[in-house]
């Protein structure tokens, strides 16, 4: 409907242009100028001025004393007749002026709809491109960044920021790009123009003028809200180039890029939750709950790809399987609570004692298990478990006292020369566990070695 609306107010626009310019004799151009209009005042002009001094003339010529003797001349007729012409002529001119001064506005008046039309087109464009850029992008810097140079190129600004709501209360600038002060980036809610758009979620346009080193410079700003659902997430400020006085047209205009960016800004945030979520989420599937170590399923992973290697002759690896002695002391005596915070004591001291190439594994109660790539030989197994014995040795800190516990590991080795498959390696470090906790505890036993004290 308002397009054919606008088709039919064009229509009629050209039909007056053209009906007045056949008015007036313009008939050499489809679309008549500013140009041509002058061109024919001026033929208009020369031939009324040419009329009024040619009937001068002849008044003049008549009236005088040769013109005596021309009978006409003294008739009643005629001399009505010649004020009757002198009148047409004047309003012939008077009215062709009427109409060349009304085709003249009518032209005025298209260029200036043509111009702003022009920018309206120029804004729509620069609109639609940001829109298509904000939807494709989702990391929030980028989002941000995206969001001011889009407009800056919208309204020619000079410096801007993007202040972010955090909290019920503080309003922090989160993204800024051209000249722009470094006072505060924090600003509590209540306080500057930011908090009274954010409070009345209305945009604002602030003018004003600025007098330094004598000059006495007009200036212009304007900041609006970021509003998605309802929900406040910001504003956007934006400072005006001393050339560019900021009007409410570049309010409205800003005011509705506004509204594609807080989209933009939901989605980024959104899109920031379930990434942080999926992370999350990806790391409780291989880690233990309470201990954070990596649990049977990472082990298996990381055990099959150590094995992948072994097998290509790359390196050898082991595995050490250790189990708190009298852990179960810990839980009767002073509750699961103390035994949990056991627990997590001694996976961060594990985590401690292992290389970065290492995985640390509880392997269920107070099992774990200790993944050993790139290792030379079983002596390098055997080291990383005399290592966790020594950390072992420092008490732990628990609300009921201090409670030292020792640890009795199995240790099995594999290479090139004797590839294993994951569950073989492990039953074969279990076995050795075993034999140490049976020969006293607090020892290592490697499956081709008997049990021996840490050195």
């Amino acid at each position: 409907m308002a397009s054919s609306a606008r088709a039919v107010g064009e229509a009629h626009a050209a039909s007056l242009l053209e009906r007045e310019a056949r008015i007036v004799g313009i008939k050499d151009f489809s679309t008549p100028s500013l140009e041509a209009v002058d061109r024919r005042r001026s033929q208009l002009w020369t031939v009324a001025f040419a009329g009024l001094a040619s009937m001068a003339a002849a008044v003049g010529l008549l009236t005088s004393t040769g013109g005596h003797h021309l009978g006409f001349a003294n008739r009643f007729g005629f001399r009505i007749g010649t004020v009757v012409l002198v009148v047409a002529l004047a309003f012939y001119v008077m009215e062709k002026e009427r109409h060349l001064r009304r085709l003249a506005t009518l032209l005025v008046n298209e260029r200036v709809l043509g111009a702003a039309l022009s920018n309206r087109l120029k804004e729509l464009a620069v609109l639609y491109e940001a829109g298509k850029a904000l939807n494709s992008v989702l990391v929030i810097e980028e989002v941000l960044q995206l969001i001011l140079s889009s407009a800056f190129e919208l309204l020619e600004a000079s410096s801007g920021f993007i202040m972010l709501l955090e909290g019920p209360d503080n309003l922090v600038v989160a993204c800024r790009a051209g000249v722009v002060s470094d006072d505060g980036d924090r600003l509590e809610l209540g306080e500057g123009i930011a908090s009274r758009v954010l409070h009345d979620r209305e945009p604002l346009l602030i003018q004003g003028t600025v007098s330094e080193n004598g000059r006495v410079e007009a200036q212009s700003a304007v900041c609006v809200p970021l509003i998605h659902r309802e929900d406040v997430l910001g504003v956007l400020i934006l400072q005006g180039a001393a050339e560019h006085a900021y009007s409410e047209h570049d309010l409205r205009a800003v005011s509705l890029f506004a509204e594609h960016a807080a989209i933009a800004v939901a989605n980024a945030r959104l899109y920031e939750a379930e990434r942080a979520l999926s992370v999350q989420l990806s790391h409780q599937v291989v880690h233990d709950p309470l201990t954070g170590a990596a649990n049977r399923v990472l082990v298996s992973d990381r055990m099959a790809h150590a094995l992948a290697r072994v097998r290509r002759g790359e390196c050898s690896m082991g595995v050490l399987f250790i189990d708190l002695d009298d852990f179960k002391l810990v839980n009767d005596e002073h509750g699961h609570g103390v035994g949990d915070l056991v627990l997590r004591a001694i996976a961060q001291r594990l985590s401690a004692c292992v290389r970065p190439t290492d995985t640390v594994g509880r392997f269920g109660g107070d099992e774990f298990v200790i993944v050993c790539e790139d290792i030379l030989d079983e002596a390098g197994a055997v080291d990383i478990a005399q290592r966790v014995l020594r950390s072992l040795e420092s008490p732990i800190a628990t609300p009921s006292g201090e409670r030292t516990l020792s640890a009795s590991i199995g240790v099995a080795t594999c290479g090139v020369d004797n590839p294993m498959e994951a569950d073989t390696l492990i039953r074969a470090a279990d076995r050795a566990m075993y034999r140490a906790k049976m020969e006293g505890k607090a020892r290592i036993a490697s499956a081709l070695r008997p049990a021996a004290h840490p050195s």
